[in-house]
């Protein structure tokens, strides 16, 4: 028989991941800025390998590390389409508005696209705009027509940005990848032939 003790580990490896993937959540949206967000998601991988370590040293078998590392890769894929996905999330079931809004600050991006602080009537909206119609550049007061959910929790985006956002939708491909992450920590820590052997003995 196989010992219970070495696949019993593989949904501990699993749920390790899965729980650092929906940390990503709240990193996509205007709760941090989109220009720092690579800190906290470096942060929450770090985090992430450091986890799945302890539980590998404390684990009574040592999982095999070629599953165990492509599992780790396929959840940083993971957490990709889960921060891709966030704002279609949050934009659609008729949350979404669309707003004239008016710019107030813009950032150089260094070599990238200038971003834009925008304000409807005054008062400034959350996030900040990444791209702008046409092959132009916008300027402080001019206006241009955004969507952004009731809440302000996505960066506001074009109306044409949304409907590509839509058209390449990323959500359909959460489950396949947290399978394929299932079904590599099950590898890992699967026993072969001579672990078996041995736990017979």
């Amino acid at each position: 028989m196989r010992p219970r003790s070495d696949l019993a580990i593989a949904p501990v490896y699993l749920l390790a991941m899965l729980a650092f993937t929906a940390m990503v959540v709240p990193v996509a949206t205007t709760w941090v800025r989109a220009d720092v967000d690579a800190i906290p998601g470096t942060l929450i991988v770090f985090g992430m390998i450091m986890v799945v370590r302890l539980i590998a040293i404390e684990s009574t078998r040592r999982p095999r590390m070629v599953p165990l590392v492509a599992a780790g890769s396929v959840t940083v894929f993971l957490m990709i389409i889960v921060a891709m996905s966030v704002p279609l999330w949050l934009l659609d079931g008729g949350r979404a508005q669309e707003l004239r809004a008016t710019v107030v600050s813009v950032y150089d991006g260094s070599g990238n696209p200038p971003s834009y602080d925008l304000a409807v009537g005054g008062v400034p909206i959350p996030g900040r705009l990444d791209d702008w119609p046409g092959d132009g550049a916008g300027a402080i007061g001019d206006e241009v027509v955004v969507v952004q959910d009731r809440k302000g929790l996505t960066d506001p985006r074009l109306p044409e940005q949304r409907a590509e956002d839509l058209e390449g939708d990323p959500r359909a491909m959460i489950l396949p990848t947290v399978a394929v992450v299932a079904a590599l920590c099950a590898a890992a820590v699967w026993p072969g032939r001579r672990r078996s052997a041995a736990a017979t003995r």
